[in-house]
């Protein structure tokens, strides 16, 4: 009989409680993104915002029980909830806090390093827009 190794990250040491902030997060992401669909931007950047903020302590509670990887996903799920709620200083900061971990694997370390770079490009055309929308109101 042939053992298949388990695919996946580990989750030992995670009780429900961590599974039921999990749960809540995705239910939030769904919400925004339904919202964002239906063009209630703001009430969308709200559920983000929450929802990166849940990320972040999920991704503190997994570094604090030594799982790395799942701590990491975390992260970079938090970088992208706040780019979503509309943060671009949050999310880069996060994503540069992810590329500066030895322990990134590679394939995620490159997700990460391309996702900073477009939140960068996309804040410098935000200024842009708002570098020209101030010079026109001052004319």
């Amino acid at each position: 009989m042939i053992q298949q190794r388990a695919r996946g990250i580990s989750r030992p040491s995670l009780d429900t409680a961590f599974e039921a902030e999990e749960v809540g997060k995705s239910d939030l992401m769904l919400e925004a993104w339904l919202l964002r669909e239906q063009q209630q931007d703001e009430a969308a950047a709200e559920k983000f915002a929450q929802a990166a903020e849940i990320e972040e302590r999920l991704a503190d509670i997994c570094e604090a029980k030594g799982l790395v990887e799942k701590s990491l996903l975390h992260r970079f799920s938090a970088a992208s909830c706040w780019a979503q709620a509309g943060n671009f200083y949050r999310a880069i900061t996060l994503c540069d806090d992810l590329l500066r971990c030895p322990g990134l694997p590679d394939r995620l370390r490159r997700r990460v390093h391309d996702y900073a770079g477009t939140l960068r490009a996309r804040r410098a055309q935000w200024y842009a827009g708002l570098v020209l929308e101030t010079a026109g109101s001052e004319g």
